[in-house]
């Protein structure tokens, strides 16, 4: 990997913070690797190579930290001051506690040629490549990364970082995960701190990256504890060692094997390429050279791909990166049963409203009954005229309704309509939903100009959804890609009142409306079924939607050709919701720790403008099929149309 990656960085390190810069895991942290080891070696304190591999781990970290650097010093023991620097980097979280990830990227003091690649160029590399994953992603849990100065001086840069900690911020500090030497060994290893031996409620951190290891197919170990000087399961002799004394757990990512030589851990490989079975502090051999010869770049390669996934992951939930997003997929989720909910009261409106006209556009006797069985299917793209709105939508419905003229002025009516449909929602996400819905009606009009119409209606949906939970890096890899599934019932009631005033003109008539929708919603309360740390609960939802309108129609009736006959209708009206509209906030609650966060729905927009077109053409006196357009505008969402089409028998 690093040598095709020189070719990238040659021109320059703007083209990393470009827009247009893709890369999978182990891709940046190659970048990374290359620069330290081909510009910067022997990159240890007082010389330029050390000022200037600091200034790439910054670079290398991406934008959205508060950046630092923290000057240390130390009396060395023949009484000499010595002085280095930490690179430090800060994204904030929703809560006070955070977390630590470090590696030290000095080399070995006094060897100008050591090129350092496995120590630590590669813990280094990957350092940034976990802050870059993360850069911009809204966390929980603070993030401190830190690159140590002067660690092959006795772990100098990790013990200031301690030192510099005040009282609250060791109460609040989560852990510590430290990287060093990740490419000469034989195995990749994952350690518990000494002070897990005493409190094996402190080796948290080993046991959640084992967990992910086994589920990322990545083969990880951990020290055997063949040497009774090293408690199985523990490591050691690095700078997480510097963090045990704060009593946190703390988790030592390495590749060595524990199996070899003292059976301490020196001994990293018995690979004849590698004489004497290690590459520390030595120039003639930890340099990129040998250790290709040795394992060939497919290791190294493999390396940064397995430990930059296993680690961004474990920081992605140790930060509860993953439950915020995912929080914020579930509101999306839950804003759409809501939605959904609306324009299947819509469809029923619509349903009456055509009804309505076809006995505003003809006589009855007293006494008569009629009816009609319709079929209809709706499309909404999910986009509308103007500005992006809800998910692709598509719906089918199946409709039977009767009215009874009971008086000249006065029918009475009722309908039950069945709705199959299906939402769209990001990532491969859908909504499916089985609806029914029962209505009784009236309309006063004595074929005057003034006509009144009114309707209550009761309704209930099963759902069945799927949630895709997609978390991606900043031009990086697909940190999260999930699936959930889960269904409930929602139930709805309402009425409505709508009257106006139709002027004639010739064949046809046009004139004012104004119209008042009551309904309630309840979706209730359900639990995705995986068992995934992300999956989540939903409490039951509840809002009233109260609009009132204010428009203008225009209706018709032309005859045509072969006693077939065609009536155009159209409206266009402003709405002032008056109700809940739609919930604010959601409460959901992670599986992970079985507490509730508040997933955000978007404001409600308040005042908004609808508007209708369509045509029911008669082709018999039985038979007749209509098309219709319909849009929301002007709203704050952006605009959202819907098309349908169906047919009707008449009885």
């Amino acid at each position: 990997m690093i040598k095709p990656l020189a070719i990238a960085i040659s021109l320059g390190s703007a083209l990393l913070s470009a827009p247009g810069f893709a890369y999978d895991y182990g891709e940046h942290a190659g970048t990374t690797l290359d620069r330290l080891i081909n510009d910067y070696p022997g990159r240890y304190r007082g010389t330029a190579n050390f000022a200037g591999a600091a200034d790439l781990m910054q670079a290398q970290m991406g934008n959205g930290y508060a950046f630092a650097r923290q000057d240390f010093n130390w009396t060395a023991s023949n009484g000499e001051r010595r002085a280095a620097q930490n690179v430090l980097a800060y994204a904030p979280g929703t809560s006070d506690q955070y977390l630590v990830v470090g590696a030290h990227f000095d080399t070995y003091y006094g060897r100008p040629a050591l090129q350092g690649l496995d120590d630590n160029g590669s813990g280094a590399a990957v350092l940034t490549e976990i802050a870059r994953n993360l850069s911009g992603i809204k966390l929980e849990h603070g993030l401190s990364v830190v690159g140590f100065g002067a660690e092959e001086e006795g772990l100098r840069g990790s013990q200031a970082y301690v030192a510099s900690l005040n009282d609250s911020q060791r109460a609040n500090l989560l852990g510590m995960i430290n990287l060093d030497s990740l490419i000469t060994g034989d195995m990749m290893y994952a350690h518990a701190g000494q002070n897990s031996v005493a409190n094996p409620a402190l080796a948290a951190l080993r046991e959640h990256t084992f967990s992910l290891a086994r589920e990322l197919g990545i083969d990880l170990h951990t020290n055997p504890g063949l040497n009774e000087e090293y408690p199985a399961g523990t490591g050691c002799c690095s700078d997480g060692s510097s963090f045990e004394n704060l009593n946190v757990p703390v988790l030592f990512v390495e590749a060595t094997n524990w199996e070899l030589g003292e059976l301490d851990g020196y001994e990293q490989t018995d690979n004849p390429a590698i004489p004497g079975g290690a590459t520390w502090h030595d120039p003639d051999k930890d340099n990129q050279a040998v250790l290709t010869n040795a394992f060939g770049q497919e290791r190294i390669d493999q390396r940064l791909r397995d430990y930059s996934l296993l680690l961004t992951r474990l920081v992605l939930e140790l930060t509860n990166a993953d439950l915020l997003a995912s929080t914020a997929s579930g509101g999306a989720l839950a804003r759409d049963l809501q939605d959904n909910l609306q324009r299947q009261h819509l469809a029923l409106t619509r349903l009456h409203d055509r009804r309505w006209l076809t006995l505003q556009a003809a006589s009855r006797e007293v006494g008569r009954f009629d009816g009609e069985i319709g079929v209809d299917g709706e499309y909404a793209p999910d986009n509308g005229f103007d500005t992006e709105a809800s998910p692709e939508a598509r719906r089918y419905g199946l409709h039977a309704l009767g009215d009874y003229q009971l008086t000249s002025s006065l029918a009475l009516g009722g309908s039950l309509s069945y709705l199959n449909g299906r939402d769209r929602l990001e990532h491969g996400g859908k909504v499916d939903s089985d609806t029914w819905q029962a209505a009784v009606y009236a309309l006063l009009n004595d074929g005057g100009p003034q006509w009144l119409a009114g309707e209550a209606s009761i309704g209930h949906t099963g759902f069945d959804t799927k949630r895709a939970l997609q978390l991606r890096a900043n031009g990086g890899p697909l940190l999260l890609d999930q699936r959930f599934e889960g269904d409930t019932d929602a139930f709805t009631w309402g009425a409505r009142v709508l009257g106006g005033y139709d002027f004639s003109f010739g064949e046809l008539k046009s004139g004012p409306f104004a119209s008042l929708d009551y309904s309630h919603y309840r979706i209730d309360g359900f639990h995705e079924d995986e068992r995934r740390r992300t999956a989540l609960g939903y409490e039951a939802q509840r809002f009233d939607s109260l609009e009132a309108s204010l428009g203008w129609r225009i209706r018709g009736a032309l005859a045509l050709p072969n006693a077939m006959s065609l009536q155009p209708y159209g409206n266009l009206r402003w709405v002032k919701e008056l109700g809940d509209g739609r919930l604010d906030d959601l409460d959901l609650t992670s599986r992970a720790d079985d507490r509730a966060r508040v997933a955000d729905l978007g404001g409600v927009d308040k005042s908004f403008g609808r508007a209708q077109l369509g045509a029911l053409l008669a082709i018999t006196p039985q038979l007749g099929v209509f098309v219709e357009a319909n849009s929301r505008f002007a709203h704050d969402e952006g605009s959202q149309a819907a098309y349908s089409l169906g047919a009707q028998w008449q009885f």
